[in-house]
């Protein structure tokens, strides 16, 4: 089963998307879950790296705080069903985004945070892995990105 939600693309959280795709997670979980062989689901905050391909940090963080409801939406659920895996990570970092003090000087109190940018394309930057649920300890430690997808598969006897 798959579903798109729009024709080419959702409107940024600016635009005023709201929980769209929180609502559209738990419709999809609620559908599936019917499924006795269990189900595996993606779910992508695309618009994340739209935001680090522009340089603006406040599209980031809507989207980020929007990406944040989705996976505690999932986490619900998880929590409930107590078999499933929740991962959450990135293929890759965008603009080399990073949260700098205000005030360079060692000696004064950053007081406030900017947003810096070094480029406006992917970067280099290692992204995380979170894993919650059911083989959570798998996804553990340092390795390329494409080892999630192996890990996957082994989890599911594929």
């Amino acid at each position: 089963m798959a579903a798109l939600l729009a024709a080419e693309h959702m409107p940024k959280m600016q635009k005023g998307r709201k929980d769209y795709e929180k609502q559209a997670l738990i419709k999809a979980v609620s559908l599936l879950s019917h499924n006795k062989k269990g189900f595996f689901l993606m779910v992508e905050g695309s618009q994340i790296d739209w935001g680090g391909h522009q340089n603006d940090a406040e599209f980031i963080k809507e989207e980020v705080i929007d990406f944040d409801s989705v996976i505690g939406a999932a986490l619900d659920f998880a929590i409930k069903d107590k078999n499933t895996l929740v991962i959450v990570t990135a293929d890759h970092e965008t603009g080399g985004f990073a949260l700098s003090g205000k005030n360079l000087h060692r000696d004064e109190n950053y007081g406030a945070i900017t947003p810096e940018f070094t480029s406006s394309g992917h970067s280099a930057v290692m992204v995380p892995v979170f894993a919650y649920g059911v083989g959570a300890e798998n996804f553990m430690g340092i390795y390329e990105n494409t080892e999630i997808f192996f890990k996957i598969r082994k989890m599911m006897g594929i």
